[in-house]
């Protein structure tokens, strides 16, 4: 199985960033109101099953969605539904005969499912034996050389029904394998972003598989890292960068960056999040625009769960100690947030792990903590996901590295 090491490729291309017009501010911090109004004692986190190998979940309807990148003559993609108890229902595999890899997935609101990552084109082996030279009086026979393994230079989507049949694969060509890091899709499309040689990207496609053009946003020293696909056609993109964007320099040694793109594919606005002698970067984000990501100040490591407007504004922030994986969406009124914690959380009784343990909190519409379940046996999150029929799930590393799902316990 290719690793995301060798999709990022080894070569360093620098693409400056022209932004025209563009205004850049940094959030204020401690403006509006955080954390708990009272003590909320830590309660158990239902933990259900191991999912060995997952690398992602997903949410359609009642059903869970696994996806795991797996080896063998090439690599395949292997999707799981499982009923909310984590009891596999259906399983597909996704071999078109050549090497391919998911990276990020999204469902739509019609439940169809969406893959998003790299592949490699089909190549055909040359079968034809070489003619023996009349003046080759040893029989040695040169076998023309055939490439049996293509670079994965595909940027690829795939799309699923809700019970796994490949629906869709769109594909655009590369110079080097594309590193995808985000997916959102809604009724005006499909947006991705992530890195193509260490550049920055972000691209969106229609619902036909029409691709648009790449959008590049500075250099190797900016990530993107979470992308929202806007109903109109805009895009909001969320990531980090140590670099000057549109004239500005960065506050910090890293700044995390809120980027909002326009429907024809230029960059209008980079609002900077800033904390001095700090690196910072957001990491994820749901449709509400319900961000999360990491804060570190020395040695100092906090996870930031914030609310912004469509304008970019924080509505509310709260910090948490961390070990600076984090995890947001957003069920209703509420916001839940996954983190793994390595110590006391403010406003949290009955919550002081000795070692690394996976915490989750439920924020009200102003940041409030209103709950919070944690499960000693789980650590960073990596997946959190949620649907209005069966709840809230996630997918976490257990203490030993390999994944399991979770579900927060209806009240």
């Amino acid at each position: 199985m290719k690793t995301r090491a060798r999709l990022m490729g080894t070569a360093l291309l620098i693409c400056a960033l022209a932004l025209t017009p563009i205004a850049v501010a940094a959030p204020k911090s401690g403006a509006t109101k955080s954390g708990a109004t009272k003590s909320i004692a830590m309660k158990r986190l239902d933990v259900l099953t191991a999912s060995a190998g997952a690398e992602g979940l997903l949410i359609s309807g009642k059903t869970l969605i696994t996806y795991v990148n797996s080896g063998g003559a090439n690599s395949n993609i292997l999707l799981t539904g499982l009923d909310v108890n984590g009891i596999q229902v259906w399983q597909k595999t996704i071999d078109s005969g050549a090497d391919e890899i998911a990276l990020a997935g999204a469902v739509d609101n019609a439940g169809n499912i969406w893959l998003a990552g790299a592949s490699a084109p089909l190549t055909t082996v040359d079968t034809t034996t070489a003619l023996l030279p009349p003046d080759n009086p040893d029989g040695v026979v040169a076998e023309p050389f055939s490439k049996i393994r293509a670079d994965m230079s595909l940027l690829t989507v795939w799309k699923f029904s809700p019970i796994g049949e490949l629906l869709s694969t769109y594909s655009l060509a590369q110079p080097t394998p594309a590193l995808v890091n985000a997916i959102s899709v809604s009724t005006s499309g499909i947006s991705l972003v992530g890195q193509i040689a260490d550049k920055p990207f972000a691209i969106s496609l229609t619902s036909v598989g029409i691709f648009g053009k790449l959008i590049f946003i500075g250099t190797a020293k900016t990530e993107l890292n979470a992308v929202v696909r806007n109903s109109d056609g805009t895009i909001s993109v969320f990531g980090a960068s140590s670099e000057t964007l549109g004239g500005k320099k960065n506050v910090g040694i890293r700044d995390g960056i809120l980027v909002k793109i326009s429907k024809a594919g230029t960059v209008t606005s980079v609002i900077r999040s800033s904390a001095a002698k700090a690196e910072r970067s957001w990491n994820f984000s749901d449709a509400s625009l319900a961000l999360t990501g990491y804060v570190k100040t020395g040695k100092k490591i906090e996870s930031a769960f914030t609310k912004f407007t469509a304008a970019f504004a924080p509505t509310w922030t709260l910090r948490i100690p961390s070990s600076g994986a984090s995890i947001i969406t957003t069920g209703g009124a509420l916001t839940y947030g996954a983190l793994g914690s390595n110590s006391a959380i403010p406003g949290v009784s009955g919550w002081k792990p000795t070692s690394l343990q996976l915490a989750i909190l439920i924020l009200d519409s102003k940041g409030v903590i209103t709950g919070a379940y944690g499960a000693s046996e789980l650590a960073n999150p990596t997946a959190l996901v949620y649907s209005k029929e069966i709840g809230l799930y996630g997918l976490a590393q257990g203490s030993d590295g390999s994944p399991s799902i979770f579900h927060l316990a209806a009240k």
